[in-house]
């Protein structure tokens, strides 16, 4: 009897580490939005800013990598020479550390919206400054944007098990939101917009991966920016906002206008694992577009990170750079965080001074000098090295987070 016992407290013992170890496994997770990671980048071994963010994901642990602006590679795309398809994702992972390193990654990347309708310039596709023209968005897609088609992907990369994708990238506009009037925007070219106009200019991926038995879906969305860009008549602040709401209908199955679509578009069932991640592209504080009131109801619920910050600004090292926080992750009620932070180091500026003696000060150890335009003049600033790494690496700062089953 007493053997019988001890059998018995040791097997609900051993049941007992099992589900503690299941419910306290630590999910490791950072997206970054990489400042237009292409082809040409990537396919060059030696290009200084792919070498900066290999390091700094390499001091962080993952098990789910999240990127935007990526490009999804196709041949001739957008230079000649360039000839991999769909590879671009597995050259950024090339030797980067895994959380887990038995395990090898799996992916989810698709051809986002972006840059279909681009058109070529003497037979190529042009790129950011190209010098070969004068305005180079003469040529971009004027209803989802991009100089060529797979610009600004998004990508996922995780050591779990992947189980299905579901990818949306063709939903009508207005199959999602029937008040939309589109009749009262223009494209980038002042044209009526297309009635059939897609609700995502990039795509919408729900990536399903089993961790320690449970599903979980991995949700990656790069909004369209909640910018005019010089168009008055933009619909991306509604469309920002749209893009947002259908992501949280997706999510809780609800959100403020009525959906009614197809069955092939469902929301997740109630009490489902997810974490949502991307560079949303507005601000919760602007309450100016329309999005924000999207963040604010996520943020309400406490499980929108970062409530504050910055994860983007504009490039350079200018006293007045544009700061702005855009990078989100949303996570489900059953799942908790144990702790997250946005990758920006201290900047630990100190101001050398303009003109030609402004680099007299010899630099100390770990800083670097940079220029600046003030009023005119040129200026020098030194700042900590892992922040000029961070510029280095791209205009937004990667966020990092540890997540772990509530039950």
């Amino acid at each position: 009897m007493k053997k019988f016992l001890m059998l018995f407290h040791t097997l609900f013992f051993l049941i007992g580490c099992s589900h503690f170890l299941k419910n306290n496994h630590e999910i490791n997770i950072v997206h970054y939005n990489i400042f237009e990671l292409d082809s040409k980048k990537l396919s060059d071994p030696n290009n200084e800013q792919v070498l900066a963010v290999k390091e700094i994901l390499n001091e962080q642990k993952i098990n789910i990598l999240s990127i935007n602006e990526i490009q999804f590679d196709r041949p001739q795309t957008p230079l000649p020479h360039l000839m991999t398809y769909g590879q671009n994702m597995l050259l950024l992972t090339k030797g980067l550390t895994k959380d887990d390193d038995k395990a090898d990654w799996s992916f989810s990347f698709f051809q986002a919206n972006t840059g279909n309708k681009a058109k070529k310039f003497k037979g190529s596709y042009l790129v950011p400054n190209d010098s070969r023209v004068k305005n180079v968005r003469k040529y971009a897609d004027p209803v989802n944007y991009g100089l060529f088609p797979g610009q600004y992907s998004t990508a996922l990369a995780t050591t779990y098990p992947v189980k299905r994708k579901v990818v949306i990238n063709d939903l009508p506009w207005v199959s999602f939101n029937p008040k939309a009037n589109l009749k009262k925007y223009r494209d980038a070219r002042g044209k009526r917009l297309p009635k059939n106009m897609p609700l995502f200019d990039k795509n919408f991926v729900d990536t399903v991966v089993d961790i320690q038995g449970k599903e979980v879906h991995l949700i990656t969305l790069h909004t369209v920016p909640a910018y005019h860009f010089g168009n008055k008549a933009s619909p991306n602040y509604q469309r920002n906002a749209d893009q947002l709401k259908f992501l949280e209908w997706y999510l809780t199955g609800k959100t403020t206008n009525m959906v009614e679509l197809p069955a092939n578009y469902e929301p997740l069932p109630e009490g489902s694992y997810y974490i949502a991640m991307g560079d949303w592209n507005t601000e919760r504080e602007n309450s100016k577009n329309p999005g924000a009131h999207v963040l604010n109801r996520f943020a309400s619920t406490g499980r929108l990170f970062p409530k504050e910050g910055i994860t983007h600004e504009s490039r350079g090292f200018g006293n007045h750079r544009l700061k702005m926080l855009l990078d989100y992750l949303f996570y489900s009620p059953n799942l908790e965080l144990k702790e997250a932070k946005i990758l920006r180091p201290e900047e630990k500026r100190l101001f050398l001074g303009c003109g030609p003696n402004a680099l007299a000060q010899k630099n100390e150890e770990g800083r670097v000098a940079v220029p600046f335009q003030e009023k005119g003049k040129t200026c020098h600033v030194t700042i900590d090295s892992k922040f000029y790494r961070q510029k280095m690496a791209s205009d937004h700062f990667p966020i990092a987070a540890t997540l772990r089953f509530k039950n």
